[in-house]
């Protein structure tokens, strides 16, 4: 499977044809990316690996959880504990899951408690776009960006819009949204849902263990002229997801009722102005995640994570000897609030609460020639006492061998603050926290190429990672588990393969492929890590009927290690290929009929040992557009 892989990117590579660049082609390169500055990047500027994925590109899968869609990122791993809705855990190039920043419209939606974002929370969203970045981005982002930054970008339109879908596992999802726009404000809100009633998790016979998800979202944009922009979005979310447990830690799971309710809600806003000429962006957020447990139809504990973010950004463009130079300052201020809620217990007394604060000074800088851009930035963060004082730096460099052709290389170090939750531990008691624990530091480099042939886009790129101080969970016999410090240093290095080729005006193919070899400082390969992930879709527009479209997807996932909490040994999780298919016909000029299907081959996917996830499923809903 993976030389089949390498073998489709090569091919879709080599063997095409080489034809004009277009109009349309040449416009998308000059997309801006959001996620890789203090202010937007135009693609023409990008030293390091980011991907996009546009409206089109969703459509192919439309799948009900935005972790499916990243299945098309190179680098990405996904692992679900279960359900749709259960844990849901992304790691980039083979780095942890706490290792990875999450925005959604540039503002962080991580959970304050464990450091991660847990995409079994998502769904519903109706994103317009995607950006991926690889790599550590620390000195933007501060402590939890060194393995990548992935920012969710919803629709801001206008447009009154609506779908409902039902299917197997007695699963439905909805979604509505409207707005308004004139010449100076918008403002758009969606509402969403998703329920099913899941699959039996434990794989024993038992009950089903289902899920619930609701959310809605507010944004908006107000421009007052020489006055400045602002701009806001609230979201709120809440999540229902059971599971089963391992009551008798012999590594097999049992059927007994396990239920985790979640609520997220997140409001911040931006105010962006021109002012003694200089752009002033001032920025503000508050995100608070509370997670509630139960056992059995009992309370058992809960855990709330709140963060408030403060930040200012001055920035400046302008042109020395012929090179456009962009410069950008940031102060920007983060305190997170942690409060443990449970039951005493022989392990004593859970209830808890911690606050953390951090102050980031950074400057980034972009200088671009006719055929060269630089750029660098260069962050330090006083975290007030609580972990060392840390400072981190980025460079890159791209080079336009010829019109169609971008050589690109960066370099760079980040920190991760150790979590909440790996400081202080978390009830029922048996995972005792290690309030000693150092900061993960991690430098990185990485080169690329970017090549055009005609309708094809190519992107090959290797990386190599160094982390040292990796935290880890050490565990005893009794059941108990501490997390610690490796002496040594954990090695992560790969290569990336991207290819995307309009074959005609109607058909579109991506394809990517992903080794990774990641391991500790024993030099032994880390859980939850494939060696080799991989993609293939195809999108299809109907010319003669308007709005008829089909999308299949292909998603391959090698073979991955994890631990077997039964013996304590590491065992081999085996690949699948997941494939997905999207039909849509409209009925009329509003409304369309949808098609979908879900792990059509119904194959067994277990990416958590234990854990069993759904199989072949398939759904029917309309459309309005």
């Amino acid at each position: 499977m993976k030389s089949f892989l390498l073998a489709g990117c090569a091919a879709l590579a080599i063997t095409l044809p080489v034809a004009a660049q277009s109009d349309s082609e040449t416009e998308a390169r000059q997309t801006t990316i959001n996620v890789l500055g203090l202010r937007p990047v135009a693609s023409d500027d990008v030293t390091s690996s980011v991907s996009v994925l546009d409206a089109s590109d969703l459509a192919v899968r439309d799948a009900s959880f935005i972790a499916d869609e990243l299945r098309a990122v190179p680098g990405l791993g996904i692992s679900r504990s279960g359900t749709q809705a259960g844990l849901t855990q992304i790691r980039i190039r083979g780095a942890e899951a706490n290792h990875t920043l999450v925005l959604l419209n540039g503002i962080e939606v991580s959970d304050p408690v464990n450091g991660e974002t847990d995409f079994g929370l998502f769904s519903g969203l109706q994103l317009d776009r995607v950006e991926v970045a690889r790599g550590e981005q620390s000195t933007l982002y501060d402590s939890d960006a060194i393995g990548g930054v992935i920012n969710l970008v919803t629709s801001d339109s206008p447009a009154t819009t609506a779908e409902i879908e039902m299917g197997t596992q007695d699963t439905y999802r909805g979604s509505a949204s409207t707005g308004f726009a004139n010449e100076t404000s918008s403002l758009s809100a969606g509402i969403s849902g998703f329920t099913t009633s899941g699959v039996d998790v434990s794989g024993r016979g038992g009950e089903e263990d289902g899920s619930e998800s609701y959310s809605a979202i507010v944004t908006g944009t107000h421009n007052t002229g020489s006055f400045g922009t602002l701009s806001g979005l609230f979201t709120y979310r809440s999540t229902t997801s059971q599971t089963d447990p391992d009551t008798d830690y012999d590594g097999v799971l049992d059927n007994a009722d396990r239920e985790t309710d979640s609520e997220q809600w997140l409001i911040g806003g931006r105010y962006d102005v021109m002012a003694f000429g200089l752009d002033h962006a001032f920025s503000a957020s508050f995100n608070s995640v509370t997670r509630e447990n139960s056992a059995d139809g009992a309370y058992t504990d809960e855990a709330i994570g709140e963060r408030t973010k403060l930040s200012y950004s001055p920035a400046d463009t302008y042109e020395i000897s012929g090179a456009e130079v962009f410069a950008a300052g940031l102060i920007d201020w983060e305190q997170e609030d942690y409060e443990r809620r449970g039951t005493a217990s022989f392990y004593g007394d859970p209830n808890q609460t911690q606050t953390f604060e951090t102050l980031g000074l950074a400057a980034e800088t972009r200088v671009s020639f006719d055929a060269v851009t630089l750029n660098a930035s260069v962050r330090h963060d006083d975290n007030d006492g609580r972990f060392e004082d840390a400072t981190t730096w980025r460079l890159g460099a791209a080079f336009d061998v010829s019109e169609t052709t971008r050589l690109r290389a960066s370099a760079g170090e980040g920190v991760k603050n150790p979590t909440f939750t790996e400081l202080f531990g978390y009830y029922p008691g048996t995972f005792i926290g290690n309030p000693d624990l150092e900061p993960e530091s991690s430098s990185s480099w990485e080169v690329g190429i970017d090549q055009e042939l005609g309708p094809v886009l190519l992107s090959l790129t290797y990386f190599d990672a160094s982390l040292e101080n990796e935290i880890y969970t050490a565990y005893t016999p009794s059941f108990e588990s501490t997390p610690a410090n490796r002496s040594g240093t954990s090695e992560r290095s790969g290569a990336e393969a991207a290819v995307s080729w309009a074959v005609s005006d109607t058909i579109s193919v991506e394809a990517s492929a992903t080794y990774v070899d990641s391991t500790n400082d024993s030099d032994v390969a880390e859980i939850r890590v494939p060696e080799w992930t991989g993609s293939l879709s195809a999108d299809w527009v109907s010319p003669d009927v308007d709005g008829m479209r089909a999308g299949i997807a292909f998603d391959y996932v090698g073979d991955q290690f994890d631990t077997d909490f039964g013996t304590y040994q590491t065992v081999t999780l085996d690949e699948y290929v997941l494939v997905s298919g999207t039909f849509e016909y409209p009925l009329n000029d509003r409304l369309a009929v949808t098609l979908r299907g879900e792990n059509l081959l119904d194959v067994e996917v277990v990416d958590v040992v234990g854990y069993h996830a759904p199989g072949v499923a398939a759904f029917i809903g309309l459309k309005l557009r």
